[in-house]
């Protein structure tokens, strides 16, 4: 993580203030913080990083005193601003998701827009930067024609770079497109999961239709979700706040019915990263998530080990998260669930050793390069080197 330090009473802050209706007692605490004092500047710069500054501005913006005038104009400018780039990508998206609804693609829009127009009170709480959709790798083909037709052109990100079909490795190719400003993600494997996996296989219910601005998008259950929000944040390791108040929104919500959730989890075998998920939100913000859920959800002693080791709750909820742990790592706990050991041995495989096209397009070295060898080896070291040097830490 490259997050600037943060004096524990800001953080505690944040937190208090990330819901968009914190509660009587978060807001008693909050008023306490802030007559003790606060310094400003490192506090706005780590909302804006954690995704959470058009919330800090929601719960400050009512209570006279509680921030300096300056401050508070500043927090305002962030909501507006906020608030002008949502609709605008919003209304961007229309075109796409109305050549969607009428080609019947099973695209299926997810997290930030998805979030923002039905479980946050005001569009504006949940900012989005790229639009996210999980389709169907069969119908890509068509998509992607949809894409060309409509003016987008693809664009290079991180590790996102195309094999051939015949490669067999869905999960090496995250295609971005764009048009303008507005920049759509889209994901093959269910949840990002790195293996292959059948969404009606797993048992997974079928995706609806939700009203988006002048139109409609596919989107996933709640119960399913809240799942995927949770693999999500653990793949990439609690760093931002506002990834954890997608969870307790949606946790929160009193018509989820966590039989389902429970359903989803035993489908895809990934009750250890949907249960951490629930526990880290449920640690920032007690009582987000019923106790009898979680008892449900309960992977086995020696996961909850593992959980615990990686991502402690107290550096979790006190905003210092120690490190950014592979990406892969839900897959692996699932892989763990799941007790096969052939598609473990090839999904670890396939993790540790990606083509070697894959390695070279993702980076930027000539196919034959012996540097790959080095790529190589860091793919092989860096979970070992980080689990080493996180027990130092806890010695």
């Amino acid at each position: 993580m490259n997050k600037d330090p943060i004096d524990p009473r800001a953080a505690r802050l944040l937190v208090l203030c990330a819901r968009p209706q914190p509660g009587p007692e978060a807001l008693a605490e909050a008023r306490i913080l802030l007559g003790q004092g606060i310094v400003w500047g490192p506090l706005l710069r780590r909302a804006e990083e954690e995704g959470v500054l058009p919330l800090l501005y929601w719960n400050l913006r009512e209570k006279p005193g509680a921030a300096p005038p300056d401050v508070l104009e500043q927090l305002k400018l962030g909501y507006l601003r906020g608030l002008l780039r949502n609709s605008r990508l919003s209304k961007q998206l229309e075109p796409f998701l109305r050549e969607m609804k009428a080609s019947a693609l099973g695209a299926v829009l997810t997290k930030g827009p998805r979030l923002a127009f039905s479980v946050y009170p005001d569009p504006a709480l949940r900012p989005f930067w790229d639009v996210d959709f999980v389709v169907p790798r069969p119908a890509w083909p068509e998509i992607a024609a949809v894409l060309a037709r409509l003016g987008f052109e693809e664009a290079r990100a991180g590790e996102a770079a195309p094999l051939p079909a015949a490669a067999g490795v869905d999960w090496t190719y995250s295609p971005y497109f764009r048009k303008g400003d507005l920049v759509l993600e889209f994901h093959f494997n269910i949840f990002g999961l790195h293996f292959p996996v059948v969404a009606e296989r797993a048992g997974l219910p079928a995706p609806r239709p939700m009203a988006f601005h002048g139109t409609e998008a596919l989107v996933f259950t709640p119960e399913a979700e809240l799942s995927y929000l949770c693999l999500h944040a653990q793949q990439h390791s609690y760093e931002r706040l506002i990834w954890l108040v997608d969870i307790a929104e949606l946790a929160s919500r009193r018509d989820l019915d966590w039989d389902k959730v429970g359903a989803v989890c035993t489908g895809l075998k990934v009750h250890a990263p949907v249960f951490h998920g629930l526990c880290l939100a449920n640690a920032l913000w007690p009582g987000t998530v019923p106790l009898g859920a979680l008892s449900r959800l309960r992977p086995g002693p020696s996961a909850r080990r593992a959980l615990r080791f990686f991502w402690p709750a107290a550096d979790v909820v006190r905003r210092r998260p120690p490190y950014a742990w592979p990406y892969y790592m839900p897959t692996l706990f699932s892989l763990w669930e799941r007790r096969a050991p052939g598609l473990a041995v090839r999904t670890v495989r396939d993790i540790l050793f990606p083509p070697g096209p894959w390695l070279a397009g993702a980076r930027k070295r000539p196919e034959r390069s012996a540097r790959l060898y080095v790529q190589y080896a860091r793919r092989i070291g860096r979970p070992f080197g980080l689990a080493a040097r996180r027990l130092v830490r806890i010695r």
